[in-house]
């Protein structure tokens, strides 16, 4: 029988809980620190992951010249990639890597200052990265603006034309993106654009990402995935925390896949207990 697929949760706050210093870059540790992002991926295989998603969620090159590593992109994201493949033979499973793709923090023309042909070549040179490292999928994701989102994905299909390539936008609480986009909109555009699995991350709890999901799931015949954060966020004494703990996580993942969902972790807040918890909410839905 078909299962749900399980993602894992947060990378930047594991990494962060390891040592990760405040404003340094993540993604340097798959070369400066490789045993604490393995360790990392073997919480979550240990917790019921079968999809891992790579430390490259800012590995492009654009992201990386902030911190002026924008030459190593193709290094530190293949370098992500044997992180959590050496993850998963040390755990000896079968789980499957997801190259991770996030937005450039910039908006293309007309509403930012990055043109289409800037956000395609970089979204190439590091999905190219993602592809020669053995990557088993791309995953795009926390996306707000469609434009950008259809930039990585035909630079997905053109590096990596073998790989399967997921498509996550953000969602704001009145159910469309930032920039405007609504989820029936995004799943019918990128559907045909050659999305394979279409889906929805980060912004918002399993709660409020229910209705999207369900929108999704009636706009396409894609399979769909979602990884919401583990409640609305809130600030106390300047520090963003999160209200669901992990038993309270794991009861929306029935709810999810109702919804619609076949591949469905977590986002902001979520750490392995809340992927356990979900795994096993999700154990025998089929």
């Amino acid at each position: 029988m078909p299962k749900i697929h399980i993602f894992d949760g947060a990378m930047g706050t594991m990494l962060q809980a390891g040592g990760l210093e405040p404003g340094a870059c993540p993604e340097l540790l798959n070369i400066q620190r490789p045993e604490l992002v393995q360790r990392v991926h073997a919480e979550y295989l240990a917790a019921g992951a079968d999809y891992i998603e790579t430390n490259t969620f800012g590995g492009s090159p654009l992201k990386l010249a902030h911190y002026g590593l924008a030459e190593q992109a193709a290094e530190l994201n293949r370098a992500g990639v044997a992180c959590a493949k050496a993850a998963i033979r040390a755990a000896g499973l079968t789980a499957r890597v997801a190259g991770s793709l996030g937005p450039t923090g910039s908006f293309i023309e007309p509403l930012g200052n990055l043109n289409f042909e800037e956000a395609y070549q970089n979204y190439l040179a590091q999905a190219r990265a993602l592809g020669e490292g053995g990557a088993d999928a791309l995953i795009i994701e926390t996306c707000i603006d469609l434009q950008e989102m259809r930039a990585a994905l035909l630079a997905c299909r053109e590096a990596a034309p073998g790989l399967p390539v997921i498509c996550q936008l953000s969602y704001s609480e009145d159910g469309r993106t930032v920039t405007g986009t609504d989820p029936r909109s995004a799943a019918i555009l990128l559907e045909a654009m050659g999305a394979s699995v279409i889906g929805v991350n980060c912004s918002l709890g399993p709660q409020e990402l229910v209705p999207v999901v369900r929108e999704l799931a009636g706009s396409c015949s894609c399979p769909i995935s979602v990884q919401p954060n583990a409640g609305l966020p809130y600030l106390e004494d300047g520090v963003t925390k999160f209200p669901m703990g992990p038993e309270d996580f794991g009861t929306w993942g029935p709810k999810l896949a109702a919804a619609g969902a076949t591949y469905i972790g977590g986002c902001c807040g979520t750490t392995p207990e809340p992927i356990r918890a979900l795994a096993a909410s999700l154990r025998d839905v089929p």
